[in-house]
C-alpha cells in the first residue's frame, strides 16, 4: 500500500478540500437552510394571522346583515373559520417539522462522513505503522 497523505482531499473543490472543511461547509449550508425555513414559517404565520383577523369582522358583519347574529349559524360559521385557520397552521407546522427533520438527518450524515474519514485515517496510520514495524524487524533479522 503506497503512502497517500492527500487521498481524502479534493483539490478540485476549493471550499471542500479536507474532510473538516466539507463538514463545515455542510453545516453552514444546513444552518442557512434552517434559518430560512424558520423565517419563512414566521412570515407565513404572521400573514395567516393577519388574514384571519381581517376575516373575523367580515364574517360577523355578514351574519349581522342577514339577521343571524344571535343564532347558532353564526357560531358554526365562526367555528368553521377558526378550524380552517388552525388546520392551515397545523399543516404549515408539520411541513416545517418535516423539513427540519430532513436537515437534521443531513447534518447527521455529514458528521458520519467526517468521523468515518477520521476513523479510516487512524486505521490507515495504524496499518502503516504496522507495515513499518514489520519492515524494521525484517531488516534487523
Amino acid at each position: 500500500m503506497a503512502f497517500q497523505p492527500f487521498q481524502k482531499y479534493n483539490v478540485s473543490d476549493p471550499y471542500g478540500i479536507s474532510p473538516s472543511q466539507r463538514l463545515a461547509r455542510n453545516l453552514a449550508g444546513t444552518s442557512y437552510k434552517s434559518k430560512g425555513l424558520k423565517r419563512d414559517y414566521n412570515v407565513d404565520k404572521f400573514d395567516m394571522g393577519k388574514a384571519y383577523k381581517k376575516q373575523v369582522p367580515q364574517l360577523l358583519s355578514n351574519y349581522a346583515q342577514r339577521g343571524f347574529e344571535t343564532s347558532g349559524v353564526k357560531n358554526l360559521g365562526m367555528a368553521e373559520s377558526a378550524a380552517a385557520y388552525n388546520r392551515q397552521m397545523a399543516e404549515r407546522s408539520a411541513a416545517m417539522d418535516e423539513a427540519l427533520m430532513n436537515i437534521a438527518a443531513e447534518r447527521m450524515g455529514a458528521y458520519g462522513d467526517y468521523f468515518g474519514s477520521r476513523y479510516e485515517d487512524s486505521l490507515d496510520a495504524n496499518s502503516q505503522r504496522a507495515e513499518t514495524a514489520a519492515r524494521i524487524r525484517e531488516a534487523l533479522n
